[in-house]
């Protein structure tokens, strides 16, 4: 479904990048998928129909440790400059690259615009098997955060760098956010990582919109018709 779209490719600090141009003039607006760049894009193909441009750098580990988050934010201002834009972009954000996508607006708010969440990776130890997870990746979960982050039992216990442990910026800048989930996920479990997202944005008068959709699994993402999410994303650009 991208691949109608013209592609500039390039290296980024060793990272493969790439930037998607509208088919049509564009608008001046950037977004940024940050991860599993070709999964499930009927968002992102509906918004460079509308003018929007998107980027996308691949990244060693999924699991957005902060040096990982930082190269982002440079790739962003990278991007932006060349393309004579403003930084601040909406935010495509599927599993684990929700997890980027928080931590980046929680670490870099001045360079998010709009969160779009889909079933969003926002709890580590949830995902290392500490919690109501049970699928069979949860080895693999394991393997690679202890890649990434040098874990073992004991000190993931202490770890304090999930999204969910820093949300106060995203309130602080007012960071709107659309999350999309799937009510028979097992993989990413709604209540340890979306939930608690949810519920500090509803305590604390954060701008949500959440979208339900029952019976679905941790696939498919995003939606077979994304109105829903392009009328919230745009109605909330500055």
């Amino acid at each position: 479904m991208l691949t109608q779209f013209e592609t500039k490719e390039f290296t980024f600090q060793g990272r493969a990048a790439k930037i998607l141009y509208p088919s049509c003039p564009s608008n001046g607006k950037l977004m940024l998928k940050t991860e599993y760049f070709d999964a499930f894009p009927t968002f992102e193909v509906a918004m460079l129909k509308k003018g929007y441009t998107l980027c996308f750098m691949s990244h060693p580990t999924r699991w957005a440790p902060d040096s990982e988050t930082e190269v982002t934010a440079q790739f962003i201002r990278h991007v932006a400059k060349e393309l004579n834009m403003e930084p601040k972009c909406i935010i495509v954000g599927m599993s684990c690259g929700g997890l980027q996508g928080v931590r980046l607006a929680e670490l870099y708010p001045e360079l998010v615009s709009v969160l779009f969440l889909d079933a969003p990776v926002l709890n580590l130890l949830s995902m290392a098997g500490l919690g109501a997870c049970s699928c069979s990746a949860v080895p693999l979960f394991w393997n690679e955060l202890v890649k990434t982050y040098g874990f073992n039992k004991s000190t993931i216990l202490n770890f304090r760098k999930s999204p969910i442990d820093n949300m106060k910026p995203l309130i602080e800048n007012n960071i709107p956010i659309i999350m999309v989930w799937g009510d028979a996920d097992d993989v990413v479990i709604y209540e340890e990582n979306g939930q608690v997202l949810e519920d500090y944005y509803r305590e604390n008068g954060g701008d949500l919109s959440v979208i339900r959709m029952p019976g679905r699994g941790h696939h498919p993402h995003s939606m077979e018709d994304p109105t829903p999410i392009i009328e919230y994303v745009e109605s909330h650009l500055n």
